[in-house]
């Protein structure tokens, strides 16, 4: 996890704000025991990128920036899309965001999202009012 900056989720992360000037493609699997997400980050580093969790969401974003020896005059072709991005993935139950564990290696990160344990019920007793 230490590869990775994560943190909650904050309220500024309204859906309006979730939108980038592109969009990295993911997959997302589901074990019983977890959530696996995917995202193909090319050109990326671990600084690049940031993974925040609550609740039943996840949160990737992030910013690619042209290589600063790149000069746009020198440029016959631009294909590859460049500025901030963001990724929100809502799952069908909460998650624990302490146990997340991050793999980032050649552009892919690989995230493993536990979901939340169930808590056990609680006893509450009943007094008999007066």
């Amino acid at each position: 996890i230490d590869e990775l900056r994560f943190g909650r989720i904050a309220a500024e992360s309204e859906p309006a704000l979730l939108h980038g000037t592109w969009t990295p493609l993911a997959d997302v699997l589901e074990t019983p025991e977890a959530y696996l997400v995917e995202v193909e980050l090319p050109g990326l580093s671990r600084d690049d990128v940031v993974v925040q969790a609550q609740g039943d969401e996840l949160v990737v974003r992030g910013e690619r920036r042209p290589d600063a020896a790149s000069r746009p005059e020198s440029f016959h072709r631009l294909e590859r899309r460049y500025g901030p991005f963001a990724r929100a993935f809502r799952f069908a139950e909460e998650v624990d965001p302490d146990r997340i564990e991050a793999e980032f290696d050649d552009g892919l990160l690989r995230l493993s999202i536990p979901k939340a344990r169930p808590r056990p019920a609680t006893r509450v007793r009943v007094e008999r009012s007066e």
